[in-house]
Order: structure tokens, then sequence, then C-alpha cells
């Protein structure tokens, strides 16, 4: 028994001293959760988009839920996804996140480029079951609005 407690013991200590090595980086969970948001919207506004180029049938109920999710992804309060400095510019981060420092400086548009992201969405939200004319007509301001955010604060 003395034997067996030792080697949990040994065992336990030796864990505790690994964690750190095996620790996750700063951020890295707040980085997968932004990209997996980005993968519904992406997700999203790719059907919406083959909808409108004639890749995909137009289908009004269809158009109308995926558009709902949109807006559903745009008007969620996800800000804790994206605290400072968890950019690209920092260490250990280059390879996990194309989102660029200019996000977070006090000059930032960032909060103005989402509301219109949000405003876009909304729009496209209303739009989208009413037809393939009111869907096209709704797309070109929501890739707009996606643009302005991906232009100024993503990398390539």
């Amino acid at each position: 028994m003395k034997g067996l407690v030792k080697a949990l013991s040994t065992i336990s200590l030796a864990a505790l001293v690994a964690m750190p090595a095996m620790a996750e980086e700063p951020f890295e969970k707040e980085i997968e959760a932004r990209k997996a948001h980005m993968q519904v919207v992406k997700y999203n506004m790719g059907i919406l988009g083959a909808m409108a180029k004639g890749k995909r049938e137009y289908n009004a109920e269809l158009a109308d839920a995926v558009a709902k999710n949109l807006y559903s992804a745009a008007a969620m309060n996800n800000m804790t996804m994206w605290p400072k400095g968890s950019d690209n510019s920092v260490e250990g981060l280059e390879e996990l996140t194309k989102s660029k420092p200019e996000m977070w400086a006090d000059d930032s548009e960032v909060g103005d480029k989402h509301m219109a992201w949000v405003k876009a969405s909304e729009n496209m939200s209303a739009a989208a079951g009413q037809g393939l004319g009111s869907l096209k007509k709704a797309m070109g301001p929501l890739g707009k609005s996606c643009k302005g955010c991906h232009k100024a604060y993503k990398s390539k």
C-alpha cells in the first residue's frame, strides 16, 4: 500500500511540474471561440451568397432561416472572445490569429464597423425570405459591412 501511495504521489507531483509546459497559449480559448463564431457566419453567408449568385436554387424558407442565424450571430455579445492583447503581434499568437492590434487602438472604429454589420445582418434577415431580388439587394451592403472590419483589422 505504501508503494502505491508513493507511486501516486510521484505521478501527481510530476503532473503538477509538467502543467506549465502543457498550458495553453494565452487567449487560446478566446481565439478558438471567435474562429468558431466566424465559421458559423461564413457557413450562413455561403448559403445566401450561393443563392444570390444562382449557384444554389433560391428557397425562401431556407434563406429566411440562415439570414436569421446570421443576424443572431451578428447581434450576439461576443466581447469576451476579443480581449485586448489577443492579436497577431503578440509572441505565440502569430499562427493562431489574423487579428491586427489596430483593433484595440484608442482610435479604432471596430465598434462602429460591428454595428454596421449588425444593421446589415438585420436588413438581410428582413429581406432574405421575401424573394431572390430582395436577397440580392441586401447582399451588397452585407458584404460591404463584413469587408469594413476585415480590411481594417484582419491580416491576410
